[in-house]
């Protein structure tokens, strides 16, 4: 039998309508399985296969003549029958495609990114939460600053990426546009777990983090080790500061400077974690970054704070140590951050007169601990479990010792010496620093027993 001629765009013209009414099918001759289907109003371009390996034929739409041209539907036929040969059905891949395309559109960078924001309170090992949503809002939420919010996740690009971050480096806040690079990289991640993937429209067959070899150093961000540290005059002027400044931030500072612990894990400090007969504070697992039970032995100083905190307290007071809600909610110290600095500085400028007060950071606090822990001979496994600092390697599984007497001892040492510190630096100061920080004693020269 020999092969019918294929079909043209004037042969398509000239077929005649059906007799009775009744439709017939011509074979292009070209694209095999393709065919004209003719009826009483239109022609229309079909696909005559069995789809999925089913036992009989069936017909598929490919369009209308006139409405696409033979070379068009030669081209659909031409995938289609490459999706049948797979044991696919054309028409349910197009569905299938349909919906993907209609994800992608309405599952944008923005939308997605508040799903990412929804979720991180739950993640584990995340104890600045509250700060990486702020920056994620400040930063990449914000349409001032990024002018792709409502584009489809599907077609973000590393361009996107890095455009943005550029311009936040340029304003200038390097800081800050490395912390906004490290915050994509992790949405990124995230984001490509197959059944997100998935969910947002993304194209399963080919996973793709777009920002996957993108780099910082090509962003021009450059990671700075920050060294910063108070001396002698700085400590008397922070302990003064402090001492002026009222419940919760005074105390909180010094606290922080007595403890060497991290500001999220004081914030949340509850009396119910304090036990006064043994002089020691149980940090919780959820607060603690290495996310075990941190246990911190409690100086005579640290403990004279507490008791002098809860003595002005309200009897109504909540469980929370350092609170402006009546001890219902845990403190937020970074907005009175500003105002200590200046009141420091403030302190600095009488004690040394013509010295400027470099600015300094809440986490500062620990270097000055972990310096002077080194200066007092402390070794290095127990200033470790004082910082919190978690085992490495092998010795995280096998080695199990806690050092609590070692961190006691280390902490009384550490408050004697600040003790040092501050009527060092008095003594060499003004003579308005013959008296104590703010008109009271320093801490006081007592060894845990």
């Amino acid at each position: 039998m020999s092969r019918p001629h294929g079909l043209t765009e004037s042969r398509i013209e000239n077929l005649p309508p059906p007799r009775n009414g009744k439709r017939y099918d011509v074979p292009d001759g070209d694209v095999p399985n393709l065919f004209v289907r003719v009826g009483p109003r239109q022609k229309t371009f079909v696909l005559l296969a069995r789809f999925e390996r089913v036992k009989n034929s069936t017909r598929r739409v490919i369009g209308v003549h006139g409405r696409i041209s033979l070379d068009e539907a030669r081209a659909i036929a031409s995938d289609w029958n490459a999706l049948v040969k797979r044991g696919l059905d054309p028409k349910k891949e197009k569905e299938r495609q349909e919906e993907q395309e209609e994800l992608a559109r309405r599952h944008t960078f923005a939308s997605v990114m508040e799903d990412y924001i929804a979720e991180l309170p739950d993640r584990e090992r995340n104890k600045h939460v509250p700060q990486d949503i702020a920056a994620i809002r400040r930063e990449m939420l914000d349409p001032r600053r990024n002018p792709w919010l409502e584009l489809p996740m599907s077609e973000v690009r590393a361009l996107h990426v890095s455009k943005l971050v550029k311009d936040i480096r340029a304003r200038p806040a390097p800081a800050a546009a490395h912390v906004t690079f490290r915050l994509f990289k992790t949405f990124f991640t995230w984001l490509m777990d197959p059944d997100r993937q998935l969910a947002y429209g993304l194209d399963p067959d080919n996973p793709r983090n777009p920002i996957r070899d993108l780099k910082a150093a090509v962003l021009g961000l450059h990671s700075t080790v920050r060294d910063r540290i108070l001396h002698k005059n700085e400590v008397l002027a922070y302990w003064r500061a402090a001492d002026e400044t009222p419940y919760p931030y005074g105390p909180f500072f010094q606290a922080l400077l007595l403890t060497g612990v991290r500001k999220a894990e004081l914030t949340g400090m509850r009396w119910s974690e304090i036990d006064w007969d043994e002089k020691l504070w149980t940090v919780p697992n959820e607060r603690f970054k290495a996310g075990t039970q941190h246990l911190v032995p409690l100086s005579d100083a640290m403990i004279d704070l507490l008791q002098k905190i809860r003595g002005g307290l309200s009897y109504y007071h909540g469980d929370c140590v350092f609170s402006t809600t009546n001890g219902q909610l845990p403190v937020s110290v970074a907005g009175a951050m500003d105002a200590f600095r200046a009141r420091v500085s403030a302190e600095l400028a009488e004690i040394s007169p013509g010295v400027n007060m470099e600015r300094f950071v809440m986490h500062d606090d620990r270097r000055v601990v972990r310096t002077n822990l080194a200066a007092l001979k402390i070794p290095e496994p127990v200033i470790d479990t004082i910082l919190g600092h978690g085992k490495k390697g092998l010795k995280r599984i096998y080695d199990q010792y806690r050092y609590l007497d070692e961190t006691a001892e280390a902490l009384s040492l550490w408050a004697d010496r600040l003790e040092q510190l501050i009527t060092g630096a008095r003594a060499e100061a003004s003579p308005r620093a013959e008296a104590g920080p703010g008109g009271t004693e320093p801490p006081a020269k007592r060894r845990r027993r």
